[in-house]
């Protein structure tokens, strides 16, 4: 299948990439920069920004008889640093209109998938959370992405489009490794330190765009 990738020049959207190569799946990827992923076979590479409708339509038809059949997008908004209380430098609700945009350009292109990398504590699962993590985040700038998330999380449930919301605890590096689920909420389980692998959200991320399991669903996921 082909996939269409926003985000595919971060972290966890190359090791989507990665994955879902391997898997023998094609992709497009939207990126600002096009020097910012390595040329390969099965990649093509289209210039765009995910806050332009017209960008993502582009990439769509890139390859006009091969179109995507789902769109993953890992997407994030950008701090001054990684310091989670040092300034948010993406604009007012990049998340939501990017996730509109690219609903939009799928229901002029019959496409019905999509499946967006959100975050534990998000929405409904919030009151789930560790409360010292909710502490940081309300504390701190990462609380504007939080609420760019939740924005995500509403308006993706009324779309009417198959939509998979994927919810990782806490990221780290490393190689992939199973999968453990907590609902959609995460009512159980989830401690303070619990993390996943990008690698293991990457290899989901992809599963969840192939497959129809988690179709309209938020589920919180760790290693």
């Amino acid at each position: 299948m082909r996939i269409l990738i926003l985000g595919g020049s971060g972290r966890t959207g190359e090791l989507v990439i990665d994955e879902a190569l391997k898997r023998g799946n094609t992709i497009t990827a939207l990126v600002r920069k096009p020097d910012s992923l390595k040329a390969r076979a099965d990649l093509t590479i289209v210039q765009g920004t995910p806050l332009e409708k017209a960008d993502i339509e582009k990439a769509i038809t890139a390859t006009p008889h091969d179109l995507p059949s789902a769109i993953i997008i890992t997407l994030n908004a950008r701090r001054a640093t990684d310091n989670p209380f040092s300034a948010n430098i993406s604009p007012p609700r990049m998340m939501a209109n990017s996730n509109a945009n690219a609903v939009a350009a799928m229901k002029a292109h019959s496409i019905t998938k999509i499946v967006t990398m959100s975050a534990f504590g998000v929405a409904d699962s919030w009151p789930n959370m560790h409360f010292l993590l909710r502490t940081t985040i309300k504390m701190s700038n990462m609380s504007h992405q939080w609420e760019d998330h939740a924005a995500v999380d509403r308006e993706m449930k009324q779309s009417g489009v198959d939509y998979v919301l994927v919810r990782p605890v806490m990221l780290k590096e490393g190689e992939r490794k199973p999968i453990a689920f907590f609902g959609d909420v995460g009512a159980k389980g989830v401690g303070l330190t619990s993390s996943i692998t990008r690698k293991s959200v990457a290899g989901f991320l992809v599963d969840a765009a192939e497959r129809g399991d988690w179709n309209r669903s938020t589920p919180v996921i760790a290693n």
